[in-house]
């Protein structure tokens, strides 16, 4: 199964979220709870928008969300 990597990041009450190993997944948002909502919702805009040659490899079959926070 493939993992995809997310670092979360806050400032100021609001965090942000990037993937250090697929290239484009961003997101944002007031709690962690919203970044993983809006990870999941910017997967989702991917697999809606592109065709399944051009999805990101980790994203294709299987794959699980871990979520780091920054240090």
């Amino acid at each position: 199964m493939n993992k995809l990597i997310m670092i979360v990041e806050e400032t100021d009450g609001f965090y942000s979220a990037y993937s250090t190993n697929c290239e484009g997944i961003y997101s944002a948002g007031d709690s962690i709870d919203e970044i993983k909502t809006d990870t999941e919702y910017a997967i989702s805009l991917i697999k809606a928008n592109l065709p399944e040659e051009r999805w990101p490899n980790i994203i294709k079959g299987e794959y699980e969300i871990e979520y780091q926070l920054s240090k």
